[in-house]
């Protein structure tokens, strides 16, 4: 019942609005036991409970708990959890719980960055250096990429002293490299 169908307040018969608040209120409730029984008797992933969450307006996961694998969720390591939560359809907080159920303890997307980061600045600071040494350049990449896959298969791995080392020297080289743009062009 809307305003309108209510008219006037003293040509209201409240016994009957109600009882249509009461019915309405029945039928709501309804609805809801029967998504609630649902989602106890179908399988996670079933197209009825997808279907039953939506009508009514839940984010629930459809997803549980034994369908969040390893392999799963390592496929979105390369993205910011909230992103990764957000492709997964759970909350940040189911992930991070999973996660450490299955032994990772915080999420890598970081570290994965950092090395790809890194073996991105390595092939560009070698193509301005190429001649000196082509074939140093590209062993060091092939062994960042070796780790980067490593922290993908293995989070929990910590970086290597070596590639932390050699992060802070390319940050340092290219640090350098803008300077002298800088003061080559004399914007100060």
């Amino acid at each position: 019942m809307n305003l309108y169908e209510l008219g006037c307040l003293s040509e209201v018969d409240f016994a009957s609005f109600w009882a249509q608040v009461e019915e309405d209120d029945a039928r709501r409730k309804s609805k809801e036991g029967d998504c609630e029984k649902a989602l106890i008797k179908l399988e996670p992933g079933s197209g009825s409970v997808q279907k039953c969450a939506e009508m009514q307006g839940h984010r629930r996961s459809v997803l549980g708990k034994k369908a969040l694998t390893f392999e799963l969720v390592s496929r979105h390591f390369c993205m910011p959890i909230k992103q990764a939560a957000q492709e997964l359809n759970v909350g940040v907080t189911v992930l991070k719980k999973r996660c450490r159920e299955l032994g990772i303890p915080r999420w890598p997307h970081r570290k994965v960055k950092s090395l790809q980061t890194l073996i991105d600045n390595i092939q560009e600071l070698g193509k301005l250096t190429e001649q000196e040494d082509g074939n140093l350049t590209k062993s060091k990449v092939e062994s960042l990429q070796q780790e980067k896959k490593l922290i993908e298969e293995r989070p929990e791995v910590m970086l290597d002293e070596r590639t932390k080392e050699l992060r802070q020297m390319c940050f340092k080289e290219k640090f350098k490299r803008r300077q002298q743009l800088i003061m080559g062009h004399g914007t100060w």
